[in-house]
């Protein structure tokens, strides 16, 4: 367009998801995965005595929202 070259990237973000040259996004769920892994451990250094359902809240809330967002299943035909 208008004789500009655009830049030719290896991996770029949009809307908090990360895509690569391949519009993959592997890298967006290891990201994820490692977030989610940092979650479970504080919770589990900073609440050593709690039910279940306390549990189950602070999951949902702190952990489940990181996975679910931008969450690409892959379908296997």
């Amino acid at each position: 367009m208008n004789n500009i070259k655009l830049e030719e990237v290896e991996e770029f973000k949009d809307l908090g998801v990360t895509y690569d040259s391949l519009l993959l996004v592997d890298n967006h769920i290891s990201e994820k995965v490692n977030k989610t892994d940092m979650m479970l451990g504080i919770i589990k250094r900073n609440f050593a005595y709690f039910s279940r359902k306390c549990f189950v809240i602070l999951y949902k809330s702190l952990v489940r929202s990181h996975l679910e967002y931008a969450n690409v299943s892959k379908k296997k035909n």
